[in-house]
């Protein structure tokens, strides 16, 4: 609404108010789906089995780790050789055990809660725009 706002008073014309508001939405949207699991830190889990998660965990990524610690991912040996087991690859590479780093079903609404602090900032930094804007034009 505030987005919606800010767009009418700078446009001053209703269909192209109205999409600019919908453009600057869809980008935000996209911006926050695409960072939303940065938001709050994950959890890091280590064993000698591949892992398993518990219903309502977030995967965000997993591999191996070598003797010395490093981390391999599973998409390095997705390219590599077609003809060998990724398992394989990985153990080729140096992997020893392996990791997963995740979001447990307990850090649903912290997540939230973040993204929803983001959104009112937005929406209160907009408001705060449009009337900066209409007390300018109008003032």
């Amino acid at each position: 609404m505030a987005v919606g706002a800010l767009c009418a008073v700078l446009v001053r014309r209703t269909l192209p108010a109205m999409s600019l508001a919908a453009l600057v939405l869809g980008a935000v949207a996209v911006c926050l789906g695409q960072r939303r699991y940065e938001l709050w830190p994950t959890a890091f889990r280590q064993s000698d089995e591949v892992m398993t998660y518990a219903p309502g965990d977030w995967p965000i990524d997993s591999g191996m780790l070598t003797a010395s610690g490093e981390k391999l991912f599973w998409q390095d040996c997705f390219e590599a050789d077609m003809t060998q087991d990724v398992t394989a690859c990985m153990r080729d590479r140096g992997g020893t055990g392996y990791f997963s780093e995740y979001h447990p079903a307990s850090h649903y609404w912290p997540l939230q809660l973040a993204e929803t602090g983001i959104l009112l900032a937005l929406a209160a930094l907009a408001v705060f725009a449009a009337f900066r804007v209409l007390r300018r034009l109008h003032g």
